[in-house]
């Protein structure tokens, strides 16, 4: 597993495992929601009357029509990518421009260093990755470490190596060849950004702060985040519950 490499530090780290004097240790506390029951059959079943009713709502699956697809994957490069796309939130064009070099492990998170790219044909210039910022995501899923991390070992790849070979437009017809293979006939026309809206949508059902989710999206204003919210706001039939007209 490759880890960041960073110059010589100008101290020394504290050691995880001792703590300076006079430090007490305090309770860990995690996120304050814990959990969160979805009702996925009444999202799925909604979602057509709100792309309907709100033409700058993006298009997006929810996890168990993401699930299926990514399930029905057995390629491994292919499926990474899915799963990139999905858990990450990324663009194609930056899960195609990620490298070895592009993984960290810092000893506390996990995760991999994105290259903030707009989506355009092909990959991404030399010119364009240089001068792109970064946003850091990490990857909490064991399994989906291992996977990166036996993908990685299995490639042999140079540090500075992409470790997709392939286009955008290789992708895409492979999401189009899954989509007929799972059967059913698909709510729209799904592509690569697609998963990108539905990790953002994902992390708003779940309650993560707004600003996070733009942060993890590389959106320079959480304006251009806010669309993702009507999700939450559009079934608010409850929020009638109580008030008589009549």
């Amino acid at each position: 597993m490759s880890k960041s490499i960073t110059s010589a530090r100008s101290f020394p780290r504290q050691p995880r495992n001792k703590r300076p004097m006079g430090f007490q240790e305090r309770p860990l506390v995690s996120f304050p929601i814990q959990e969160v029951t979805i009702d996925w059959d009444r999202l799925i079943d909604k979602r057509p009357l709100l792309l309907e009713t709100l033409d700058t709502m993006p298009k997006y699956l929810l996890k168990p029509e993401v699930l299926t697809l990514l399930e029905a994957e057995t390629h491994p490069m292919h499926r990474l990518i899915l799963d990139l796309m999905w858990c990450t939130g990324a663009r194609v064009s930056e899960v195609l421009a990620i490298t070895p070099a592009s993984f960290m492990d810092d000893g506390y998170d996990f995760g991999v260093i994105l290259k903030t790219l707009k989506q355009g044909a092909g990959r991404p210039s030399k010119r364009s990755l240089q001068r792109s910022p970064k946003r850091f995501i990490p990857i909490l899923d064991r399994d989906f470490q291992t996977r990166i991390q036996s993908y990685l070992w299995m490639g042999k790849f140079r540090k500075d190596e992409r470790i997709f070979p392939v286009t955008r437009q290789a992708v895409s017809a492979n999401i189009d060849r899954l989509i007929e293979q799972v059967g059913g006939e698909p709510p729209f026309k799904i592509g690569c950004h697609t998963f990108r809206h539905s990790f953002a949508v994902h992390l708003l059902l779940h309650g993560r702060p707004l600003k996070f989710v733009s942060q993890l999206l590389g959106h320079r204003s959480v304006e251009s985040t806010e669309v993702y919210t009507n999700v939450l706001t559009f079934d608010g039939a409850h929020f009638l519950e109580g008030v008589d007209f009549h």
